[in-house]
């Protein structure tokens, strides 16, 4: 009997013995994919077995001499199931691989019973050669249709983004998983793909080179394209899926406009292999004539994707702990600024939050609802070996470095020099030994794009507040150079129609 014929057997039989098991793929990258089951209790099963080790796939704390009984397929298996009995040659204290006096005639898959054997719940599920992740996680409203349109399965998941970010098991790695994917966010799922595969739960970790077939028993493979986010709160995430018509790797419409957002891949323009339109330095570099002394000078820019500007944290400080006089806000309506001035406004707490004034003489007390101000971050050179904190209660305020520089030897360091690659990183995992990187676990890039028109404004209409020298000295200016063409992709003089 060959293995698709198996499955079969079971669903037109009277009874079907075993559960249904549903599992999930989700394609993030060419080199990355999730695996996800949406958290069920699983038997104890052999996983691999390696001479009269087993490896099982929840660890155990057995005695020796124990007499354990595995169920399932026989090495010439065609179906039919057998019962093996061995003892355990030595202990083992929480350990997934544990010794036996012969593994003769068991088989990856078997079920594993005996005195002390425990099984836990969301336990890790082997099949097909790839390790499935408990994850809250279900799909509805599938159904399939010969005729008219298709509907639109709805993926429900937990709203897990941190946990995927820091410390994500749920990749396919031979240590069990990863240390997470630093620059993971709900919102990039969108246009992933992802499979469902269903499977009765006694086929799981059958060996598929024990079957004449080499082929997994499963029923058909559903796949889909996440298309939108449907709800998301703060407990879980749906997503609308759609078909993907067999196109592999075709997107359709090949570009998409949406509303008022930009689609182009923010410092994506590449001659090789372009991937959109915009221009901008990956680095922040920017050569363009300045209305505030009438001179061309090259300049490092950085924004958040909430259009706020990162700045060098010396323009506002004295010391790390401490504010320069003229940067220094009193928290009350008693101080005047001036236009582009950058205060510091103690927080209550032994830190601060940073404003730009976005009018002259300025009176008022920075807040987010006080239009005359506009929040600013603030960027230390990176220097190895320094403790880097994340804010627990804004992760928007964590530290946040410049790197690569050269020259640099403190955080407070001035003389620091930047290069081609410089750039601006956020951290988010608290570390002292972990360098930024696009790739990184503990960091995820501060200077992005908010799409909109905005903030394709401020960086290539941008203008600086002051006449001195660029790099970290840069203060970009409320104003904007408005003659300055935009690559923005939005376009933004399109009329709405019916």
């Amino acid at each position: 009997m060959s293995n698709k014929n198996l499955i079969v057997a079971d669903v037109q039989s009277l009874e079907i013995e075993s559960g249904l098991v549903s599992l999930y793929e989700l394609i993030w990258d060419t080199a990355t994919t999730l695996y996800f089951h949406p958290g069920m209790s699983t038997d104890v099963r052999i996983t691999a077995i390696n001479g009269n080790n087993l490896t099982l796939n929840v660890a155990q704390t057995l005695t020796s001499g124990i007499t354990l009984t595995f169920v399932g397929y026989a090495a010439d298996s065609t179906g039919s199931t057998t019962t093996r009995t061995t003892t355990t040659s030595s202990s083992v204290s929480n350990s997934t691989t544990v010794a036996v006096t012969s593994s003769t005639n068991l088989t990856v898959g078997m079920t594993v019973t005996g005195d002390g054997v425990s099984g836990t719940d969301y336990s890790p599920i082997v099949f097909d050669g790839n390790t499935y992740y408990a994850m809250p996680i279900s799909m509805s409203n599938i159904d399939i249709k010969n005729d008219g349109s298709q509907n639109r399965p709805v993926l429900t998941v937990a709203n897990a983004e941190s946990i995927i970010r820091s410390s994500s098991v749920f990749q396919n790695a031979d240590d069990g998983g990863t240390n997470g994917l630093g620059n993971f966010t709900i919102d990039k799922l969108v246009g992933k793909r992802v499979t469902q595969r269903q499977t009765l739960e006694k086929y799981l970790t059958l060996d598929p080179s024990t079957v004449s077939t080499k082929s997994v028993v499963e029923y058909p493979k559903k796949v889909y394209i996440i298309d939108a986010i449907k709800t998301k709160t703060s407990s879980f995430v749906s997503f609308e899926l759609a078909s993907p018509f067999d196109l592999e790797g075709i997107k359709l419409p090949n570009r998409q406009v949406i509303g008022k957002y930009c689609p182009w891949v923010y410092t994506g323009r590449s001659f090789s292999t372009p991937t959109g339109a915009c221009t901008w330095h990956k680095a922040g570099k920017f050569t363009q004539y300045q209305t505030s002394d009438s001179s061309t000078k090259g300049y490092r820019v950085y924004f958040t994707d909430q259009d706020e500007p990162i700045v060098w944290k010396y323009l506002i400080h004295a010391s790390p702990t401490g504010l320069k006089g003229a940067n220094t806000h009193p928290g009350d309506t008693s101080g005047s600024f001036a236009l582009d001035a950058l205060v510091g406004l103690s927080d209550g707490s032994g830190g601060f939050t940073y404003w730009r004034s976005n009018v002259a003489s300025n009176t008022t007390v920075p807040s987010s609802s006080e239009s005359s101000w506009q929040q600013v971050r603030v960027y230390e050179p990176f220097i190895s070996g320094q403790t880097y904190s994340t804010n627990s209660s804004d992760a928007r305020r964590s530290e946040m470095v410049i790197h690569p520089v050269t020259g640099a030897t403190s955080k407070d360091d001035t003389t620091f020099t930047f290069s081609n690659t410089t750039t601006v990183y956020r951290v988010t995992v608290t570390n002292n030994d972990q360098t930024p990187a696009d790739s990184s676990n503990h960091w995820v890039r501060a200077d992005q794009c908010g799409k909109l028109l905005k903030s394709c404004k401020i960086r290539f209409q941008f203008d600086t507040s002051s006449t001195g020298q660029g790099g970290q000295y840069t203060i970009p200016s409320t104003d904007t150079v408005n003659q300055n063409i935009l690559p923005f992709g939005g376009f933004p003089g399109s009329r709405r129609h019916m």
